[in-house]
């Protein structure tokens, strides 16, 4: 990691120009962590690195600059399909709201055709979004979590949540109503939302609008500069922390055990309390592919996706680089079959690696019965065919083109850019 010296900025820095040269300085030192030994120096690997680095900056500065007022918070993607971090699903719109864990706020949405959806309230750890104020490096604190599931949700998909430190009132005029309540903690400095697709043809992302009660209409106070100088201090604080964190997650969690296999990880303590997680790594030579192998899970939603060093999910826009239990096929013997290669191989079951040829795999079995184990093995690609069951499909380039247009598609639409 490297060390750099950290000052706190304030209203005089800015106005003298000290806190952009502090905030460029400390920038360009980060570079260095895109330059270490110990991470891969090939051409491909070393652009996505200084593309990671401009993601962090850009994610830090949207969530500290423009997102990060508490009185009138807002939900915005976190991270988003141009700033990933933190080995993100792709299945998954995350979206973040700011706010103060001792007001109360109001969360109105209106399902649509999401598989499912979980909001979080939760304390900003220092690799979590940065936080607001006198939370911001707390430790990290999953206070409470709520699923589609535990709410009322009226027949036209709308519903209403109170979020904050005391349970809201009854309403007299109908006693024993169900109250749809996220409880908060002084601590609590944001609410995040994991919406879930499995069925990228039809499914469409929920509407979520938040507001502090009491808060409604009032405009802000224009921006000065003690303001200022708290906010892009968090910016660069929490890209000074990412960049270390993530490569050396990447480095213990994945690359710390044999190429070519996989394994499940213990619950992840500051994650969401639903989600069995595994991950493994690919490493492959020209002319090869992998089989990632296992039974199908007994799970209401699942998933197998590729990342790259930085544990950033590879484009799965534009590539096939991620499957789910909705759009992988299975085979008759009750296991399904994955082949991870660079090349198309014509097979349904195909993870893009995006040129590259050593890389990340990363799963999640969520509202799961069951955790089966994945196996992998390496095979030449001119013998896959025999190494999968003869009942497997081909796929044509025409097809695999239209398959690549309904994923760009629905991406797009999820977060809101078509």
């Amino acid at each position: 990691m490297t060390e750099t010296a950290k000052t706190s900025m304030s209203a005089n820095d800015v106005m003298s120009g000290r806190a952009w040269e502090d905030f460029c300085d400390r920038l360009k030192a980060q570079g260095a962590e895109v330059l270490r030994e110990d991470v891969p120096g090939d051409p491909q690997n070393r652009a996505e690195g200084l593309r990671h680095l401009t993601r962090m900056l850009t994610y830090a500065l949207q969530i500290t600059v423009e997102h990060s007022d508490a009185d009138r918070p807002v939900f915005h993607p976190h991270p988003g399909l141009s700033y990933k971090w933190g080995g993100d699903n792709p299945d998954n719109l995350y979206q973040h709201a700011a706010i103060e864990g001792s007001q109360t706020y109001r969360i109105r949405g209106r399902r649509q055709s999401e598989l499912d959806f979980i909001i979080q309230a939760s304390a900003c750890g220092p690799m979590e979004a940065p936080g607001t104020g006198s939370r911001r490096g707390k430790e990290v604190l999953q206070f409470s979590e709520l699923q589609s599931s535990d709410l009322e949700i009226g027949v036209d998909g709308d519903f209403e949540i109170w979020v904050g430190p005391e349970r809201p009132p009854e309403n007299p005029a109908l006693p024993g109503e169900r109250i749809n309540w996220l409880p908060t903690h002084p601590d609590v400095g944001w609410i995040n939302i994991r919406q879930y697709f499995h069925d990228w043809d039809r499914e469409r992302p929920a509407e979520f609008f938040i507001e502090k009660v009491g808060g409604e209409g009032l405009s802000p106070e224009p921006l000065g500069p003690e303001k200022l100088a708290d906010q892009i201090e968090s910016a660069i604080e929490w890209v000074e922390h990412g960049m270390p964190y993530w490569t050396e997650w990447a480095q213990r969690e994945h690359l710390g055990h044999p190429p070519n296999t996989s394994k499940r990880l213990p619950p992840v303590e500051d994650g969401v309390k639903l989600i069995s997680y595994g991950c493994g790594r690919f490493d492959l030579e020209p002319g090869e592919a992998m089989i990632f192998e296992c039974e199908v899970p007994k799970a209401r939603y699942w998933h197998v996706a590729l990342l790259n060093f930085w544990f950033e999910t590879l484009d799965y826009m534009d590539h096939q680089s991620c499957l789910n239990g909705s759009q992988i096929q299975p085979d008759s013997d009750g296991r399904f079959r994955l082949v991870v290669s660079p090349t198309d191989p014509g097979v349904p079951n195909w993870l893009d690696s995006g040129g590259h040829l050593h890389g990340l795999t990363q799963y999640r079995w969520i509202w799961n019965e069951d955790e089966p184990e994945p196996v992998c093995r390496v095979v030449p690609l001119d013998r896959l065919r025999e190494e999968l069951p003869a009942e497997t499909p081909f796929v044509t380039p025409e097809e695999r083109r239209r398959t690549i247009r309904r994923r760009r598609e629905h991406v797009l639409r999820r977060f809101h850019l078509c």
